[in-house]
Formats: structure tokens, C-alpha cells, sequence
């Protein structure tokens, strides 16, 4: 069994305390509220599983800044920072990291306050792209260290190229320079994500590697629970985080057992959807860029649910994904993959042979280069 316990800080206090307990699976924490419906609170932190191979402590609310456009990622982080959260989730492929280490410069907090998580592209797989692109990262992100850095995706790409295989590159080995470079202290903890039970398994049961994985950033949501791999996933000693943990909204809000609930407990129906994950020992990260919705969304443990309100959400597991990858292998899009996958990769692959793509400067130049394709 695991369980989480969090505590509070004031939203828009100038100090936000960070503390951490061993185990995640059913949360409490003290709340109040404002005469508002937006949080006036928001969890610091979280220490998720008594069995974890690392150290990590990680708040168990962050900041999604995925598919966030361009311009409105540095207020919506200023905001969240503002109101109270520590954790800002980022990646080299959401197109955006330098906007987030604009605010990051600018806001009031200590680095040791805040939890900052990056993702590695598909491209960079072998050890100089791995440093490189981890390099890149922190100085978009204006930061010495990220606190987290995850492989976004268990696939490796040639450099440059979407789809495209790279026989002589790794996950191990892309790891084992993941390992390197938390030694030489770019980022304290390493993970990945969108990792399935058998690709975790292998770098949990490899004697050869010696800083196991502390996190599988997974897309579960109401819509689809994954509780199967989360379940393992916990079970490894692995902390959970949820990404799309909103399902993207739209039909779920409008579902009559989700309002009958948001009701009951006088809260919204995206705070049921989040509260959902939080109770399961799962780390959230909603994306918003509105400052209404973003102190909205940590509000989250002035409440709980009732083993009655989780069982009738069951009747929302339909299986649906809202990850749109055509390299995705997970259940709900596993089919439309099994030929997306190799027709993207046939078609592709004459566009590379005379362009290069660097995701790490998507929307800024040198994104696309011309390349000699005889090389």
C-alpha cells in the first residue's frame, strides 16, 4: 500500500515550503479557502513511495506548459508561481522553454523553492546529443540544474529526423549518460515517460544501471485510468505523474456523473478530475494559461472523494487517449498506429535525406537546415 500527505502554503505568500513524506495512495492536507471558488492554497510537495529508488521530492501539483502558445507560457507561469505552486513541467518538444526561463528569472522564489521538469526529444539518444540537448535546455531555461529530466518517449530517432530509426543508439545507453550527467550535477533526478511495463522493467531490473528511473510521466485520466501501469508502476517504487490529467476537458466537464459530483462536494468539475489522480498517489500537471483556472486547479485538498464518488467515475473509463503520436504504442491507439507509424516513417524519410529538423529550436531559427543528402 502506498499513501501521500502534503502540506499547504498561502497562495501568493513569497515563500513556498517544501517538505516530504515516503509513500503516496490517500491524501490529506489542511486547506482554507478564499470567499472565492479558486484555491487559496496549494500542495508544496511530495515524497511518492516508501520503496523509491531515489530521493526525489516532487510537488504533487504542477504547471503542464504542453501545447501552451506562444507568448502566453511566461504569464502562465508568473501566475502559477504568484499563486503558490513550485512545480513547472517543460520539455525541449513543447517549443517554449525559453519563455518559461524567462519567468523563472524574473519570479521572487529561491531555485531550491521551485521543481523544474524537462524532457529529452526522440532524437537525442546517443551520449553527446544527450549532454547537448540537456545543455540547450538549461540555457533556455536560464538554470544551473533541472530537477527532473525525463526520456520522452522510449523510441530512438536518427538525429534530426522524426520517425526514423537510429540503429546504433540506445535507451541504455542514452541512460547511462543520463547517469553521467547527474553526476556532474545538470540535473538531480532522471526518469522517463510514456514507458510501458516492459521498457520500465528494463531499466528497473538492469545490474548495469545504477540510478534507477524516479518517475513515469503517463497519460492517465478518467477517460482512460491506465491502472494497470500505474499500478505497477507504484509498485516499482516509481513515482506516477499524470500528463493530460484534464483529459483536455470538453465532453468530460459535461458528463452528468462528474457535475453530480463536482457538485456534491461545491468544487468544479476539472478539481473532481485532478482530486481523482491526486487521491491515487499520482502526481498532476495541468495545462492552463488563465490565472482564474491555474490557482483553480491546485485547489485540490479541501476536499476528498468518497470511495463512492471513484467507484461511479469508473462508468467515465472508456479507454480514450487524447496523445495524438503516431509513435505511441499504448492500447487506445495502438491500432491506428500499427500503420500511421510506418507510412509517417516511409514518407518522411526522403524529406530527411535534404532536411534537418532541431525540435530544441522549433519557432526560432535554425529549426530546419538543408543538409547534403549524400551524407
Amino acid at each position: 500500500a502506498t499513501t501521500t500527505t502534503t502540506t499547504t502554503t498561502a497562495h501568493g505568500t513569497s515563500r513556498r515550503a517544501r517538505t516530504s513524506v515516503d509513500a503516496p495512495a490517500s491524501t490529506t492536507a489542511r486547506a482554507t479557502r478564499s470567499s472565492g471558488s479558486h484555491a487559496t492554497t496549494t500542495a508544496a510537495a511530495s515524497m511518492v513511495n516508501a520503496t523509491a529508488p531515489s530521493t526525489m521530492k516532487i510537488p504533487p501539483v504542477g504547471l503542464g506548459t504542453w501545447k501552451a502558445k506562444p507568448n502566453e507560457v511566461r504569464e502562465a507561469v508568473t501566475a502559477a508561481i504568484a499563486c503558490g505552486y513550485t512545480h513547472v513541467d517543460c520539455a525541449a518538444a513543447y517549443a517554449n522553454e525559453w519563455e518559461v526561463g524567462e519567468a523563472l528569472a524574473a519570479c521572487a522564489s529561491r531555485r531550491d523553492e521551485l521543481f523544474v521538469t524537462s524532457k529529452l526529444w526522440n532524437d537525442r539518444r546517443r551520449p553527446k546529443d544527450v549532454r547537448e540537448a540537456l545543455e540547450t535546455t538549461l540555457k533556455d531555461l536560464q538554470l544551473e540544474y533541472v530537477d527532473l529530466y525525463l526520456i520522452h518517449w522510449p523510441v530512438c530517432w536518427r538525429r534530426g529526423t522524426v520517425l526514423q530509426p537510429d540503429a546504433e543508439a540506445s535507451i541504455r545507453e542514452c541512460w547511462l549518460e543520463l547517469e553521467r550527467c547527474v553526476r556532474d550535477g545538470l540535473v538531480k533526478h532522471i526518469g522517463v515517460s510514456n514507458f510501458n511495463e516492459t521498457q520500465l522493467a528494463a531499466l528497473l531490473d538492469d545490474d548495469g544501471i545504477t540510478i534507477k528511473p524516479a518517475c513515469n510521466q503517463i497519460e492517465t485520466h478518467p477517460l482512460w485510468s491506465n491502472d494497470a501501469l500505474v499500478k505497477y508502476t507504484q509498485s516499482r517504487g516509481v513515482t506516477v505523474t499524470a500528463y493530460s490529467p484534464l483529459a483536455q476537458g470538453g465532453e468530460l466537464f459535461e458528463h452528468p456523473t462528474l457535475k453530480r459530483i463536482a457538485e456534491k462536494h461545491g468544487v468544479t468539475p476539472s478539481q473532481v478530475v485532478l482530486r481523482w489522480n491526486v487521491q491515487r498517489g499520482v502526481v498532476v500537471i495541468p495545462k492552463s494559461t488563465s490565472p482564474a483556472r491555474i490557482a483553480c486547479n491546485a485547489d485540490l485538498f479541501s476536499f476528498e472523494l468518497s470511495d463512492e464518488d471513484v467507484e461511479d467515475m469508473k462508468v467515465l473509463d472508456v479507454g480514450k487517449s487524447c496523445a495524438s503520436a503516431p509513435w505511441s504504442e499504448f492500447a487506445p491507439v495502438a491500432s491506428r498506429n500499427r500503420w500511421l507509424r510506418p507510412l509517417g516513417r516511409t514518407l518522411s524519410w526522403p524529406v530527411f535525406k535534404f532536411i534537418a529538423m532541431d525540435v530544441q529550436k522549433m519557432g526560432r531559427s535554425g529549426f530546419l537546415t538543408l543538409k547534403a543528402p549524400w551524407r
